[in-house]
């Protein structure tokens, strides 16, 4: 293939001039760009202030996969798995949760919980728990709300035949009797449609008017009161971390988003030394990133999870047109002595390079757009929105922006020019004398890498996504290492018939999974099903021993129990079993821990269960853990197929770009590199391949080939002017090499202001991404030019062409 045709050079100088129009007249029309442009912060501000933040679980998965599906099926039947689980104590007074005092109090809790929080179904605590004892005419249901003991003495004697009933030991009750827990049920989900999670429909959006930061604020203010004195809190389950999580990202997001513009503000002045410089291209990252939460409010997409680092994210990739353009147009204006001018021969230079990095970087966002987590594919979408649209805002406001300051500023010894020019040289120097080591070394690291990515551990631990200094993960350690289990995994079974889950063949299979659970997994702390109730009403009717403490023998004794039962005001089985008996749930209750051992948990199951089939039931695996269970499997799926789909297609645009198979191919190995060392270094360094990093390796190239777009296009540029190698790598890294360092620093320390996260899942992701970067810098500077030197994609050295290349630019 030719290096350049007629046909493709026409079609870049039409395009370079069109570039140059629009420089022109956005020039010549400031006022009219910035009029416009105040119209359009208007708008997107008003747009982005109706934005909604959304951590649950809809956030990731589509509401047609069936996994989401069969939980909704499974909150139709039995309501939401959704809790507030508050443990306690109180070490201040004698025999501490069965003080007298201290009951008389959680008994005054647990009515103003129920009477004042928003969204709940129930609240279950030592007061109101079911305690099924035996009597002479059947059984009797009572409970401490309504019976409450007189004397000390009297509630110390209940407290034995409490710690007698499993029921309630490991729920309500810790073993040693030394801590209680309040389980506040709630009857909606984070799922569930906006309109029906306002507590106040006349508050309208507000984040602390809706499920669960209203609720979680109210309990929190609860149990604050003066009244509760001398009884210690701890406070966790699904309601306070999804509504920490949610604040969290909501207080982080702008002020990240700030020092994020602050620092590469910094950054701008240092290098070009000017006001307008400076601050033209925060202006149009941040309105770009203005759009892209407009754009996410017309849609109708919420604030999720994946959002958290997406401001960030792109105020840093959206410089990167900036300091090319800025970088090009100094030395223009110094040429040409007049702005104008000089941005119009700027543009008509850069222009087609930086439509083809944005046009490429967005691919890398958009490949995300196809894998089948929901927030993850929205982030790709929103993401290539916002670099789109920082391009056609770098063709437009910042020009305008540019037109305002003298025409030809002072002269500056230490520009980046200057400063950088002795090292660049001496890259170039390095690159030409080691190309063979290089490659070699190159080679070796791949290599390494690639077994890293064999120890790569996909798995994720939502407690590890804050930092220490969020109190709640203190607390959620305690509350699970006490009693507690604030997440969950459920099995649903299914007995085929009306009636058919009190067929004792039915309870069993129920009780030996539960066994099962219970006895090979320390993590699992509690199930809650029918056949504990069960157990405990035959127990009961036979005076309480502890032999009958065993399913019902018959189904008719069965049915028996369960009509004795409800007639008598038992109202827990309710909740485990549909109202026509034909379906049943198991709830484990699980420690919050790493999402591998509920895979290990659900793995041994399947297995038990395959050794040793059900056959009076059928099983299936639901609630909040079958959801994480199945993210596992999207984020494996997900990570190959979005960074396939983007190493593909950029592929192909590099190909058609330079015209040449063996050009474009060169081009894109310096881009494996970033990936590789990112996948590979968190293999080799034990880092979680989770939700919050799923998106590293199309990130990545699509960051990544931006650089190498620029210095191949400038190589093969200058090669074709001088028709020598070795000279055309020493003019190209002297020219576009500084706008690379300024851009790859600007990335860099954009990408590290992330550490300043109180999440850790977006600190280290930030500083995953910013050693990207440093090795695509490195990866460019030498290991590209190896590859150019040793295997000619160019040409043949000593001939010259005159035909401009369809990237000819100055970056």
């Amino acid at each position: 293939m030719p290096p350049s045709s007629p046909r493709s050079a026409d079609l870049v100088e039409a395009l370079n001039r069109r570039f140059a129009t629009i420089a022109g007249w956005s020039y010549d029309h400031r006022w009219i760009v910035l009029g416009m442009t105040l119209a359009v912060i208007a708008g997107a501000l008003t747009l982005a202030g109706r934005a909604q933040i959304d951590n649950s679980y809809e956030a990731y998965f589509d509401p047609s996969d069936t996994t989401y599906r069969a939980y909704e099926q499974y909150r139709e039947d039995f309501g939401s798995d959704e809790i507030s689980y508050v443990l306690y104590d109180a070490p201040d007074y004698e025999h501490g949760p069965w003080n007298l005092e201290v009951m008389g109090k959680i008994a005054q809790l647990t009515d103003a919980l129920i009477d004042e929080v928003p969204f709940v179904y129930d609240v279950k605590s030592l007061v109101n728990a079911e305690l099924i004892e035996g009597v002479p005419d059947g059984i009797e249901i009572r409970d401490l709300e309504e019976d409450f003991p007189a004397t000390q003495e009297a509630l110390l004697a209940l407290r034995e035949r409490y710690l007698a009933k499993a029921t309630i030991v490991g729920g309500l009750l810790s073993e040693d009797a030394g801590h209680g827990a309040l389980i506040i049920e709630m009857d909606r989900s984070s799922t569930d449609p906006l309109d029906i999670l306002r507590a106040d429909p006349e508050l309208g959006d507000a984040t602390e008017n809706l499920y669960p930061y209203v609720t979680d604020r109210i309990i929190e203010e609860i149990l604050a009161r003066p009244e509760y004195a001398g009884i210690r809190f701890y406070h966790s389950g699904d309601v306070p971390l999804n509504a920490i999580y949610g604040r969290l990202i909501e207080q982080e997001t702008p002020v990240l988003n700030a020092i994020t513009a602050g620092v590469i503000a910094l950054i701008l002045l240092i290098c070009f030394r000017s006001v307008v410089g400076t601050l033209a291209p925060i202006v149009v990252v941040q309105l770009s990133v203005l759009c892209v939460v407009a754009m996410m409010v017309v849609i109708g997409w919420k604030l999720d999870m994946s959002f958290a680092s997406a401001p960030t994210l792109l105020t840093a990739i959206g410089v990167a047109h900036a300091v090319h353009i800025l970088s090009e147009f100094r030395g223009k204006l110094d040429e040409l002595g007049e702005r104008r001018a000089a941005l119009v021969e700027t543009i008509r230079l850069v222009g087609t390079p930086c439509l083809l990095t944005s046009v490429t970087t967005a691919v890398g966002f958009g490949a995300m757009s196809f894998v089948p987590i929901k927030s993850i594919a929205h982030m790709g979408a929103y993401s290539a929105f916002g670099v789109l649209v920082a391009f056609v805002l770098s063709l437009t406001l910042l020009m305008a922006l540019l037109s305002f300051g003298r025409e030809r500023p002072q002269p500056r010894s230490t520009a980046p020019r200057e400063v950088l020019k002795p090292f660049l040289q001496r890259v170039a120097d390095f690159d030409i004398r080691h190309r063979v080591p290089i490659l070699a070394g190159a080679a070796l690291l791949f290599v390494a890498c690639a077994v890293g990515m064999t120890q790569l551990i996909v798995d994720s631990n939502w407690l590890d996504d804050f930092s220490d200094d969020v109190p709640l993960k203190a607390v959620t350690e305690r509350v699970d290492s006490v009693m507690g289990g604030t997440t969950n995994l459920i099995y649903l079974f299914d007995a085929g018939e009306e009636d058919g889950i009190k067929d004792p063949a039915v309870l069993r299979e129920i009780e030996r999974v539960e066994q099962f659970a219970l006895a090979e997994f320390p993590n699992v702390r509690k199930a809650y099903s029918l056949v504990e109730i069960l157990k405990d009403l035959n127990q009961a009717f036979h005076g309480g021993d502890p032999a009958y403490y065993k399913i019902p023998e018959s189904r008719e004794l069965v049915a028996q129990y369960l009509l004795l039962y409800e007639t008598s005001g038992g109202e827990e089985a309710e909740k485990l079993v549909s109202s026509d008996y034909r379906r049943a749930s198991l709830e484990l209750r699980l420690a919050l821990g790493p999402t591998s051992e509920t895979y290990d948990l659900e793995a041994a199951i399947a297995k038990e269960l395959e050794a040793n089939p059900v056959e009076a039931s059928t099983i299936e695996l639901t609630g909040i853990g079958a959801l994480w269970l199945k993210l596992m499997d999207y984020i494996v799926s997900s990570q190959i197929q979005g960074f396939l789909l983007a190493f593909t297609a950029i592929s192909l645009m590099m190909i058609a770009a330079f015209r040449s198979m063996k050009t474009g191919l060169i081009s894109m190995v310096p881009n494996l590199a970033p990936v590789l060392v990112a996948l590979g270094g968190m293999g080799w360094f034990g880092v979680y391949l989770d939700y919050a990093k799923i998106s590293i390796a199309a990130v990545a190239i699509g960051i990544a080939v931006d650089d190498t777009i620029h210095l191949v296009s400038r190589f093969r540029h200058e090669f074709q002017e001088s028709g020598n190698y070795e000279q055309a790598l020493r003019d190209a890294l002297l020219d576009v090499g500084r706008a690379l360092v300024i851009t790859s620093t600007a990335l860099v320390c954009g990408f590290l202001v992330l550490l300043l996260s109180v999440l850790d899942s977006e600190a280290i992701h930030g500083l995953v991404l910013a050693a990207t970067i440093i090795v695509a810098l490195i990866a460019d500077f030498l290991l590209m030019p190896a590859l150019v030197l040793t295997f000619h994609p160019f040409g043949p050295e000593g001939e010259r062409t005159q035909t401009p290349s369809m990237l000819k630019e100055a970056a």
